[in-house]
């Protein structure tokens, strides 16, 4: 085989940790670093190893550059879905993640090495830990890895910064190691375009694509080209603009709350899915963003039971319509069920998507929001973007439905309730322990 890694690529590839991540800045040789890792013990007739990316199509590009890296060892590529199948019987299969139930496809099988392409491209930590199940060794010889290429960009960007403990701005000269709460081996090797000298000399027109984007997108340009994970460089994030400039007013900061204001909480419903709580004061025309809370897999009276937990002085309370949809089993709504455990909820105006969003941006300038309480509210607002359209080359007019949709409806909510109308309403219980008549 005559490919020869560059520096970069050679520190991937000689790590030990149980999960290696590698990339950063576009361009820094992500793609045959991975492919480089998956050929190191295709010697062994019981090797098999599980390529993952989240689109089909991304998976096919992948494989026409898979069937030319191998072929120089012995690899072929056969059957649909794809296999690369070695000489002396080491195997590596292919998928991708098309919907939900494709992470749970792989449980149950045994796979000592596992790559995963862009890992930014799936949204959820969980998501991962499930494809991570199938990462174990039958056999000594092979220690079980994973092995994961990203960008700083797309849905995932937060808990990967989180669990590889990435700074927004990474040391480039150095490499950051790590343990998981569950005492697994953490390594980010940060690369940029500069660690890939090859392609710099093979396509030169590539870096000035990058170097246009400087005017157009300043933080798009700052995350492909130096590997920024500050978070605003998604593209077609609906909020980016309104961030930033709360970050430079000063209006991402300590918002304490205060006892001599009721809190007004916005929620977003999600049926088998999440659960989003702000939770607000107002004082003037100034909205104070204190507090959120994110879950899944909770009733609604365990919600109520969360927000009686924070001691809060309330006021009112507000939810989407589909509050009002009954529950086959109980027969009874979850309005009603809310009414009854001491939670009267005002239905929010029922607007187009597009008009929701237009009111966020509109009354962004208002908000204050908690920088720790709010921290996790934060990360979904940045990343609430649009859909591409890859045909037309374009972005749709239509919000991605992913982890980072339930806080940015939460807070379409609170834009398009007209609060002058409902605030008037004593709609807490006051009978209900923890909570206090307005």
């Amino acid at each position: 085989m005559n490919w020869k890694p560059q520096p970069k690529q050679l520190v991937a590839l000689a790590r030990n940790e149980d999960e290696i991540l590698y990339g950063g800045a576009r361009g820094g040789g992500k793609t045959e670093a991975g492919l480089a890792w998956l050929s190191y013990d295709t010697q062994f007739p019981f090797y098999r190893a599980l390529v993952i990316r989240r689109n089909a199509e991304d998976l096919k590009d992948w494989i026409d550059r898979a069937r030319e890296f191998y072929r120089r060892i012995g690899g072929e590529v056969v059957g649909n879905p794809p296999e690369i199948r070695f000489p002396k019987g080491g195997l590596i299969r292919t998928g991708h993640l098309k919907d939900e139930a494709a992470y749970t496809r792989y449980q149950g099988h045994q796979y000592p090495k596992m790559l995963i392409e862009e890992l930014s491209q799936i949204p959820r930590e969980k998501d991962y830990l499930r494809l991570m199940s199938s990462c174990r060794s039958p056999n000594p010889e092979i220690k079980p890895q994973l092995f994961s290429t990203t960008n700083p960009d797309d849905p995932g960007l937060e808990w990967i910064k989180d669990r590889w403990k990435i700074p927004d701005l990474p040391d480039f000269s150095r490499v950051y190691e790590g343990e998981t709460s569950g005492g697994r081996t953490t390594v980010f090797i940060p690369a940029k375009l500069e660690d890939n000298p090859l392609l710099m000399k093979a396509d030169p027109n590539y870096i000035k694509y990058l170097e246009e984007l400087k005017e157009k997108d300043r933080e798009l340009y700052d995350s492909w080209r130096h590997g920024n994970w500050k978070g605003f460089g998604i593209e077609g994030a609906y909020y980016r603009q309104q961030m930033i400039r709360a970050e430079a007013e000063g209006r991402v900061t300590d918002v304490p709350y205060d006892e001599t204001l009721d809190v007004h909480t916005w929620c977003d419903l999600g049926i088998g899915d999440c659960f989003a709580i702000g939770y607000f004061q107002v004082s003037g025309t100034q909205w104070r963003f204190i507090d959120y809370d994110e879950f899944e897999g909770e009733s609604l009276v365990e919600a109520i039971g969360r927000m009686r937990a924070k001691g809060y002085r309330y006021g009112s309370h507000y939810a989407p319509h589909d509050i009002k949809v009954r529950d086959l089993g109980s027969g009874k709504s979850r309005l009603e069920i809310a009414a009854l455990n001491g939670v009267n909820y005002q239905i929010v105006p029922r607007l187009s998507p597009e008009d929701g969003i237009n009111a966020v941006r509109t009354r962004f300038t208002t908000l204050w929001i908690d920088k720790t309480k709010g921290d996790l509210f934060l990360k979904r607002v940045r990343r609430f973007h649009k859909e591409f359209d890859a045909k037309r080359g374009r972005y749709k007019n239509v919000a991605v439905h992913d982890i980072n949709s339930h806080g940015a409806d939460m807070l379409r909510y609170w834009a398009t309730t007209d609060f002058k109308t409902y605030s008037s309403s004593k709609i807490i219980n006051p009978n209900l322990k923890g909570y206090t008549r307005r």
